[in-house]
């Protein structure tokens, strides 16, 4: 959570000040193009003696040298030029009357449109190789200020986002250490009650008042060992990774919850491909299995089904498990991995059940960087696990 948090805020960072960046650049570089090409389109107007005050008449052709204009017609055909120039200049001015630009730069010359009556196009082209190379050097130069500025701007977000989160990341470490320490604090507690209620029953016999403490009992159990797994997924420097056969270990898994179901008169049908290996650690594939059917199996109404599946296709590894029933609302969809939410909670407060189960499947596989989803589509409620081998 930490690192997404961090990534989010440097991203962030990155993002607005580069895309400033990027802007001012790009509004320094067309300011300074039009600026340059404006005081070269203003030199050849003076050197070849066009005011541009009286676009309807013609322009006396003068010649001058470095200079070439054009009178091109409709039908982009060259009736006249101040001079005889090579072909490869003219098809410059073709080039430029063809275009939406009245001014601008082509190879090592600047040229100027102006339409001269309805059927008269005049083009002017001046060999100016250092304003070209002037206006190339200056782009050249903010893209690479530019560039040293976004390096600058990633160093410093990195930074940045460390320093934000840093806080964040002391709490989260505390509150961790809380509820390991407090997990581990009341075991010891909750074993000496264990103890003596059954010390209790033996003298006096069962009674409801001895059957709700060890339902409590039972129930605070398994809070406890569920926010002690969630302090384990939590360490990221602990891992029990080793190679081993997945679809043997989701068999063994699915046989646990047989009688479950069978009690509930669920029918429990499995889909399982055969001989896929997996490296990594077999609880967390057993708690993220688990949880997902016993959740399936709450869900579901009697006489329903619930299918569990297995695939792998190249390296990625798919686990389902639907199941018929009441669909999860939409809204409530993106919320139901969250750490303590209960979509229906008077039920699951019945059943003890503390909203932590998908929090840490989640979590277990984000750790196997892998995705955790749920669907509902015709009745069937659709969880499904990818993680990449």
């Amino acid at each position: 959570m930490i690192d997404k948090l961090k990534n989010k805020i440097f991203w962030i960072i990155q993002i607005s000040l580069t895309s400033i960046i990027i802007g001012v650049i790009a509004l320094y570089s067309i300011l300074s193009y039009k600026d340059s090409i404006n005081s070269a389109t203003i030199m050849m107007d003076r050197l070849t003696g066009d005011d541009g005050k009286n676009h309807e008449r013609p322009q006396e052709m003068i010649e001058v040298a470095g200079i070439y204009k054009f009178s091109i017609n409709n039908n982009f055909k060259i009736f006249r030029e101040t001079q005889e120039t090579s072909d490869e200049i003219k098809n410059y001015a073709l080039t430029a009357c063809k275009g939406n630009s009245e001014s601008g730069i082509i190879e090592k010359y600047v040229y100027k449109v102006r339409k001269l009556g309805s059927n008269e196009i005049n083009v002017t082209l001046m060999e100016n190789e250092s304003l070209v190379l002037n206006i190339k050097l200056k782009i050249i130069f903010s893209v690479s200020i530019g560039i040293i500025a976004i390096i600058t701007i990633y160093i410093l977000a990195k930074k940045v986002s460390k320093t934000i989160v840093k806080p964040v990341e002391e709490t989260l470490e505390r509150q961790k250490q809380f509820i390991s320490d407090a997990s581990h604090e009341l075991k010891t507690p909750l074993a000496v009650i264990e103890a003596n209620s059954e010390v209790l029953e033996d003298k006096v016999g069962k009674n409801k008042w001895i059957t709700y403490i060890e339902n409590e009992i039972q129930s605070m159990n398994k809070l406890v060992n569920e926010l002690l797994l969630l302090a384990k997924m939590e360490d990221k420097t602990f891992n029990n990774y080793k190679k081993f056969d997945l679809s043997k270990e989701v068999k063994m898994i699915i046989s646990v919850f047989e009688s479950m179901a069978y009690e509930k008169q669920i029918k429990l049908i499995t889909n399982i491909q055969d001989n896929i290996e997996f490296t990594g650690d077999k609880e967390d594939m057993k708690h993220i299995l688990s949880t997902l059917i016993d959740n399936g199996i709450k869900h579901t109404p009697k006489e329903k089904k619930i299918v569990v599946e297995l695939s792998k296709e190249k390296s990625e590894i798919k686990m389902q498990v639907k199941n018929e029933g009441e669909p999860i609302p939409k809204e409530e969809q993106s919320k139901i991995f969250e750490r303590f939410y209960r979509v229906d909670k008077a039920r699951n407060r019945d059943e003890k059940r503390y909203g932590l189960g998908l929090a840490i499947a989640k979590q277990t596989v984000e750790k196997y960087n892998g995705t955790i989803e749920v669907n509902c589509k015709d009745g069937i409620t659709n969880f499904i696990v990818k993680i990449v081998d």
